[in-house]
């Protein structure tokens, strides 16, 4: 299993001081391990905990993110 290395909802980069810290939620699919940068777990909050937003189970290849959190 690969781990993706940045936020599939706004591609922003994970760095090794994010790995380090709490601020990036995991989500775990077919593929890996998937990790959300914080702004968009605070902005996708509720889709992302009653399961209307699977970062694990989406196409990453594909058009469509999200836009980034502000």
């Amino acid at each position: 299993m690969d781990t993706i290395h940045g936020c599939p909802l706004c591609s922003r980069p994970r760095t090794t001081a994010d790995a380090r810290g709490l601020a990036w939620s995991s989500h775990h699919g077919p593929h890996g391990v998937v990790f959300v940068c914080g702004p968009c777990t605070r902005t996708h909050l509720f889709d992302l905990e009653t399961g209307l937003l699977d970062p694990a189970r989406t196409d990453r290849t594909g058009p469509g993110r999200l836009q980034r959190a502000a």
